[in-house]
């Protein structure tokens, strides 16, 4: 049976690792319940008992649509890490993202200057980096969350494909 129709010369798109999908959650939730902690505290529980004329309910309305807002963007993340990828051609890195605004960027081998590989403390926790891919035209390409031994393939091959391909000035 044969695969995906694909146009010609099409490219096929590395995915990100699943752990990036479980940091992006994971910070989702951590800043989610902090957002309804805070405005429960505040708009339900704190200023209420300060001034008699504020309500209650404004701050529990708050804190359940943020919750709302938490529970809606975790299934759109699973999309968005779908949708995200990589591909290194054999003339430039491509990178795809976005779900509502699909964004490609593409970027020569031939205007590499800079690449750079860096990784946070909890991308470092999950095993996570981020390559940084600029050029001399204030022009950089982000490939997030992908898996740290690959970033820095990507990086020693970036380098030497840049170098052999370098336009002279």
């Amino acid at each position: 049976m044969p695969g995906p129709a694909r146009l010609p010369g099409s490219a096929s798109y590395t995915s990100l690792p699943r752990t990036a999908l479980s940091l992006w959650r994971l910070a989702l939730v951590v800043g989610t319940f902090g957002a309804a902690l805070v405005l429960a505290g505040v708009g339900a529980l704190l200023l209420p008992r300060l001034f008699t004329a504020v309500p209650a309910w404004p701050g529990w309305t708050g804190a359940g649509a943020v919750v709302a807002w938490g529970v809606w963007r975790w299934w759109q993340l699973r999309a968005v890490w779908e949708i995200t990828g990589y591909n290194l051609t054999q003339d430039e890195v491509l990178v795809r993202s976005g779900l509502f605004f699909r964004y490609q960027y593409a970027l020569p081998f031939a205007r590499i200057q800079t690449i750079e590989v860096a990784s946070g403390p909890l991308q470092r926790r999950f095993g996570l980096a981020t390559v940084t891919v600029a050029t001399g035209a204030y022009q950089s390409v982000d490939v997030k969350d992908i898996e740290a031994g690959e970033a820095e393939r990507i990086r020693d091959l970036l380098t030497l494909l840049a170098t052999e391909r370098q336009v002279a000035l």
